[in-house]
């Protein structure tokens, strides 16, 4: 009895986390170039070969682009293919999809955090004062005025070097990749690539599947509970 309460148990546990990072998911659906959490599961076996607990298995980033929505706005920018915007934070480089990216009152290109956006080595993308118009290319070259003045660093990783930091930022693990870059679209943002619809129904069965394990734990705990008696009884 004692295996059957802790395959529950774990089976559970895992079940919880699942919830969360779908309940994640759903609360940022409409988040601008949010990266959808998949959990997957590990079936832990026993010297018998029988399955004996349930663990989380992985935690991956859905590398899915989301659907490009045209804003007109030229410091709006999106990528289309696999690849991250580089910013500077407190913390060191960051890499995000959002392009939401403004100018600071010194000029500096910046994300919605205020974070500078990298250019390649690392430096800012600075534009000049009294500059009419600013336009990016597909490659991520920055124009003031036609005039070419920085190009934005492009990266790409592997989906299991990203690691979720909160705020719409990922930091990596390992060096990135400068091949094969994702191109720039100017004037558009990307949304989110999680879909809602499908969200709501894993919710509702996650949560089914959470619920129904908790009752088996119980009823384990109670046939434990009346096995204890009896043998404990005159």
């Amino acid at each position: 009895m004692g295996n059957g309460i802790y395959t529950a148990m774990t089976g559970a546990v895992a079940q919880g986390r699942a919830l969360d990072a779908v309940a994640n998911n759903v609360a940022n659906a409409k988040t601008t170039a949010f990266r959808a959490e998949r959990v997957t599961f590990d079936e832990v076996l026993n010297e018998k070969n029988e399955l004996s607990a349930v663990s989380v298995g992985r935690s991956a980033v859905d590398t899915s682009r989301g659907e490009l929505v045209t804003t007109d706005n030229p410091l709006d920018l999106a990528l289309d293919g696999d690849g991250w915007f580089s910013v500077k934070t407190d913390q060191g480089t960051r890499y995000t999809r959002d392009g939401a990216f403004t100018l600071d009152a010194g000029g500096v290109l910046v994300d919605g955090l205020g974070n500078p956006v990298r250019g390649v080595g690392g430096a800012d993308i600075l534009v000049p004062p009294d500059v009419g118009e600013v336009t990016v290319d597909g490659e991520g070259n920055v124009y003031a005025d036609g005039e070419p003045i920085a190009q934005l660093e492009l990266v790409r990783f592997e989906q299991d070097q990203m690691r979720r930091d909160g705020n719409n930022l990922f930091s990596a693990q390992g060096k990135p990749k400068t091949d094969e870059l994702p191109s720039v679209v100017s004037g558009a943002l990307e949304g989110s690539n999680f879909n809602t619809v499908r969200g709501m129904v894993d919710l509702v069965r996650i949560s089914r599947t959470y619920e129904s394990l908790h009752r088996m734990i119980e009823n384990y705990r109670q046939i434990d509970q009346r096995a204890a008696r009896d043998i404990g009884g005159p």
